[in-house]
């Protein structure tokens, strides 16, 4: 008789620790929001020694994880969940400026870098995209965001045009979870 008391005993303390985390999860709030950084390069003007003329670049800025969306719960931010990541161009100085295969984009801090490389030549206009959707490396990207540090975005990479500017938006698409109680 005392063992059937202490079982269920037993079994309403692990019943009451598990529904305390599930009535604290009810609090939980889903915010859709984009991790916004802008690039700029300017390509050397300087020709690099190769057959074709190539021009190369290397150009970084960091990236804030907190923007509009998510300063007022910086204490209470639980996860990120990536749903994607992509390059825009916002503003190119030639309409036949083509970044060339090998050049690499990368997000980074102190203890994670993801990097995304162009496979092929990529012809970009103003209002273009290049996805960097590659689920593989969502982990390595919300490991990066779950710091709340600041992270550097890097381009690296030649294109066709000496003197070019362009400017480049990236985005992480992603779901922030935030428990405010």
């Amino acid at each position: 008789m005392k063992s059937i008391v202490r079982i269920l005993l037993l079994v309403i303390i692990a019943g009451g620790v598990s529904s305390c985390e599930k009535i604290k999860n009810l609090f939980d709030i889903d915010v859709d929001t984009v991790i916004e950084g802008d690039l700029f390069i300017e390509v050397d003007e300087i020709q690099q020694l190769k057959a074709a003329p190539v021009y190369g670049f290397d150009e970084s800025v960091t990236v804030q994880v907190l923007n509009d969306d998510l300063y007022e719960y910086e204490n209470e931010i639980q996860d990120f969940k990536v749903s994607g990541v992509t390059v825009e161009v916002t503003s190119v100085s030639s309409d036949t400026l083509k970044l060339l295969a090998g050049t690499y984009f990368s997000v980074s801090n102190a203890n994670h870098t993801v990097t995304w490389t162009v496979t092929n030549d990529w012809p970009i206009m103003e209002g273009t995209t290049l996805d960097l959707n590659d689920a593989g490396v969502f982990d390595e990207v919300e490991a990066i965001l779950d710091e709340l540090l600041p992270f550097t975005l890097t381009a690296v990479g030649t294109c066709n045009e000496a003197g070019a500017v362009i400017g480049l938006r990236l985005g992480i698409e992603t779901t922030v979870t935030v428990n405010p109680s």
